[in-house]
């Protein structure tokens, strides 16, 4: 008896409150997600076709919106995210996440045309770019490095160069430099040119002004050299974390890293040895930016230095080259029994020739 009275007094499960629920959360989706898209409210077989290919309201929008561009105005893809420079795009890089949709702005067909503004997501999507890129700004041809580049760090070094990270600590006046920045870079070595004690003295009327001259040449003097031409940044100026190992007595051996600032730049092949020999050697490197105008002669070159010492100007020794003009002096080399002595003689004609030797 009490299983019939249980039975008879069963609570009904309420499927029809849940059907009305679920037909009102349809319509208001029908309704508030179109409208915080900017879009007009689809109509009912609009709603059942999407519905019938698996989609609903809150997927993935079609790539055209409805509403096309007004007439005289073409629709072209812009950036919907900051792109780095030697990536790849991809389609999330044309992707808006502000409007859930494709980034796109609609732009008057003549500027189109004359901008060389590209319409196509076709000939965007897979190409490397040439240069940082922020939101909102179409393409153009000149933004692509050409088709086929790899994407990466080496897609920024110019064909036939070749790129080295150099430490810029060890390159003064390299800092602030930015990509696709040209420069020179120069490095300075001391000379060492002591007189030494086996050389000859000069002697005669005029030994005295040729010994000052010789004794400035034993100063301290550098020799520059130009190491490389027309160089380009590739990548700005980064950090990074080098490891370092160090050992004591009581800790043992560590490891700890130290931040380092590099610079990724691209030369010759054949300037690569001479800047890591002037590297290796610890050298005064200098860096020198080239002009950024349009006007500047790219072929315009950075002369290097030879210091020649004073007495040098006049005589050379080993050629017996003598300097014409006036002060030139040739130089007669003495030789007696136990000495041997230079003897300037004023010579104002004199261009070449072998050094005279006279024995007493």
């Amino acid at each position: 008896m009490v299983s019939a009275v249980r039975h008879t007094y069963r609570r009904r499960r309420p499927y029809g409150t849940i059907a009305v629920l679920a037909l009102l959360a349809v319509g208001l989706v029908w309704v508030i997600v179109p409208l915080s898209r900017g879009e007009s409210i689809p109509s009912l077989s609009t709603l059942l076709d999407r519905f019938s290919v698996g989609e609903t309201l809150a997927a993935e929008p079609s790539s055209e919106p409805e509403d096309g561009p007004a007439e005289g105005k073409v629709r072209v893809f812009v950036s919907g995210r900051p792109i780095a420079a030697y990536s790849k795009v991809t389609r999330d890089d044309l992707w808006s996440l502000a409007k859930n949709d494709l980034a796109f702005i609609d732009l008057d067909e003549s500027f189109v045309e004359s901008a060389g503004i590209i319409v196509e997501a076709k000939d965007i999507v897979g190409r490397v770019m040439a240069n940082d890129r922020s939101p909102g700004y179409p393409f153009t041809e000149k933004d692509f490095l050409p088709k086929g580049t790899r994407p990466g760090i080496s897609a920024g070094i110019p064909a036939g160069k070749r790129a080295l990270r150099i430490d810029v600590d060890k390159v003064h006046g390299i800092v602030g430099l930015q990509p696709g920045d040209r420069f020179d870079i120069v490095a300075a070595r001391a000379l060492d040119e002591k007189k030494s004690a086996d050389d000859p003295a000069f002697a005669g009327l005029y030994s005295n002004m040729m010994n000052r001259q010789r004794d400035v040449g034993s100063y301290r003097r550098a020799k520059v050299e130009v190491l490389v031409q027309n160089g380009i940044v590739v990548s700005p100026l980064e950090m990074r974390a080098v490891p370092t190992t160090t050992t004591t007595l009581t800790s043992g051996t560590s490891v700890k890293t130290i931040p380092v600032q590099e610079m990724f730049i691209a030369l010759d092949p054949e300037e690569v040895a001479p800047l890591m020999e002037a590297i290796s050697v610890e050298a005064e490197i200098t860096c020198l930016a080239r002009s950024g105008r349009i006007d500047d002669p790219v072929d315009s070159i950075t002369p290097s230095s030879e210091p020649a010492a004073p007495a040098m100007a006049t005589f050379l020794p080993g050629s017996g080259s003598v300097a014409a003009g006036p002060g030139a002096m040739a130089v007669v080399e003495t030789i007696s029994d136990t000495d041997r002595a230079l003897v300037p003689v004023p010579s104002t004609n004199v261009e070449s020739g072998p050094e005279a030797k006279t024995d007493q």
